[in-house]
């Protein structure tokens, strides 16, 4: 088990967590508007037009259930399996050759949690190969001591699976961890799973998440509450 004794790179107090877990579209990389681009093409392309909120429903949604929103719970699961698979790889081409950034200030923070030696993991809906390329563009991936996906859940969120597992894979409790997170389902996961949470509006409204509780708010990772800086 890891120790909660680790110490902030400004030395006057202990993190107060044990371990940060992150989701990672919209809370690591900036692919919102891409994912979109994404359910748009595909949407269309299978005689659906979606609207700018079935778009927003989106988020923190595995594809296979959204499909299941959009063409009705009919689908078999070799549909949902098929179809599921095209909008990955039409999301995997875009992600490959599109511009993308990171959330701003997100690898100062993971850079200061690395040198207070704070364990910390990816805990997401996406696919493994869009994850890891995902990071890869970004230079992240050997940033984080574990990388869990929507291969390594039976559930999606807003069940606590995949962070209940991601604080099992690091060795700690999950309610000594915080996670970061973007969108309503994701917030109402970290909070089954009994870690502390903080939202990022750069996805959702503002309003929209105070409405899930989280414990803090914050536009991005240069506006961190001072419990949470480093």
């Amino acid at each position: 088990m890891h120790e909660p004794a680790q110490t902030s790179s400004q030395g006057s107090r202990p993190y107060p967590f044990v371990a940060v877990l992150f989701d990672l579209d919209g809370v690591i990389i900036d692919t919102t508007e891409l994912h979109y681009r994404a359910w748009e093409e595909f949407g269309r392309a299978h005689g659906h037009d979606p609207s700018r909120d079935e778009l927003l429903a989106t988020n923190g949604r595995r594809a296979g259930e959204v499909l299941r929103v959009w063409f009705g719970e009919g689908l078999s699961d070799g549909e949902a399996a098929a179809l599921a698979l095209e909008r990955e790889t039409l999301f995997n081409r875009l992600l490959a050759t599109e511009p993308v950034s990171e959330v701003p200030g997100v690898r100062e923070f993971l850079e200061a949690l690395r040198r207070a030696g704070v364990p910390r993991a990816v805990a997401t809906s996406a696919v493994p190969m869009n994850a890891e390329l995902s990071l890869s563009r970004l230079g992240l991936r050997e940033m984080f001591d574990a990388r869990l996906t929507a291969a390594d859940v039976v559930r999606g969120k807003p069940d606590p699976e995949v962070y209940l597992k991601a604080a099992s894979v690091l060795g700690v409790a999950p309610t000594a961890c915080l996670v970061v997170e973007d969108a309503v389902l994701g917030v109402r996961a970290a909070l089954a799973a009994g870690a502390r949470c903080l939202a990022l509006t750069t996805t959702f409204p503002r309003d929209v998440l105070l409405q899930e509780a989280p414990h803090w708010l914050a536009e991005d990772f240069r506006t961190l509450p001072s419990p949470i800086a480093l």
